[in-house]
């Protein structure tokens, strides 16, 4: 007998509920990294935002007499542009963001593509995620999104910016980018531009769509993550009570943006780059969601052991 599937099914229920049920905290922002933390806010927008999508199959057909569902892979990055507070009511961006410091969050991860035609296709989860995914390997598990903070030096560019040349993003993660060959020195308050990481997750939920005319396409998405790490000297945001970031927008096709390089060094030559107009809010569960979750868990752990126990 298979225990897997309802506790699976309680996880993916809780985790899929609406974030209109569910209660909205608000994370506290300190540049100084002091963990004096000056800026609230629960929604992040961004001013720019490329991806780039690898093993897509543009115009496949999946399903009964087609390719069998498959996998692609998706990374972006990200430059968060202003901040507000729902319980105020009010943008709250704080002095100095794009101008003395910025944040930047980069994702990596693998779509399912549930169902295709020649011109619209659906994306999901994929049953797990490759350890090549991975943006933040120094934390447990596959971490498929982080956010870096940057100091940029008075005088100096940005390194988040998505485009061309030396300002394309290039300084982040532990990757081909990082490091001090690269020009990504470090030191302390990050006076160089290289990126401290003070936030990291992995992906529970995705569900999207793209529907391609011509050479022009559009579509949306709603993608969250669970999140694992915090630097509190950077980040007010108390263990275990920020269940979900999620992100959420539009993407369309061309781009405004055509990096030479992404954040971890790939270099897109025939890959589609998608301009993703998106927003990032948090949440964390309602009771009832809550006990929910503490179900599946409890599932897990018993389908686990009963699995380990089963005589061979």
């Amino acid at each position: 007998m298979n225990y897997y599937k309802p506790a699976a099914a309680l996880l993916a229920a809780a985790l899929a509920a609406p974030l209109g049920a569910l209660a909205a905290p608000v994370v506290g922002l300190d540049p100084t990294g002091t963990g004096t933390y000056t800026t609230y806010a629960d929604l992040w927008t961004n001013i720019t935002d490329t991806a780039v999508v690898t093993g897509f199959v543009p115009g496949a057909i999946v399903g009964p007499g087609g390719i069998a569902p498959y996998v692609t892979e998706l990374h972006t990055q990200t430059v968060i542009g202003t901040m507000s507070n729902s319980n105020l009511g009010a943008i709250v961006t704080p002095p100095g963001l794009n101008t003395s410091f910025e944040l930047t969050k980069v994702v990596r991860f693998e779509e399912l593509v549930t169902s295709q035609n020649a011109t619209t296709a659906t994306f999901g989860l994929a049953p797990s995620q490759s350890a090549a995914m991975d943006v933040d390997p120094t934390r447990a598990g596959v971490q498929n999104f982080a956010v870096f903070f940057d100091q940029i030096t008075p005088g100096g560019p940005s390194q988040a910016v998505p485009g061309n040349g030396v300002d394309t993003v290039r300084c982040y993660g532990t990757g081909v980018t990082g490091g001090a060959a690269n020009g990504c020195g470090g030191g302390a308050g990050d006076p160089d531009g290289d990126g401290i990481m003070i936030l990291s997750g992995h992906l529970v939920f995705n569900v999207a769509s793209f529907t391609a005319s011509g050479a022009v396409g559009t579509g949306s998405f709603d993608t969250r993550f669970v999140i694992d790490y915090v630097d509190p000297a950077y980040l007010d945001i108390v263990t275990g009570s920020v269940f979900i970031d999620k992100f959420t927008g539009t993407t369309n096709v061309p781009s405004f943006f055509t990096p030479t390089s992404m954040w971890d060094g790939a270099t897109p030559t025939t890959v589609p780059f998608l301009k993703v107009d998106s927003s990032q809010s948090f949440a964390v569960p309602e009771p009832g969601t809550v006990a929910i979750i503490g179900l599946g868990l409890a599932g897990l752990a018993l389908s686990k052991r009963r699995k380990l126990n089963a005589p061979c």
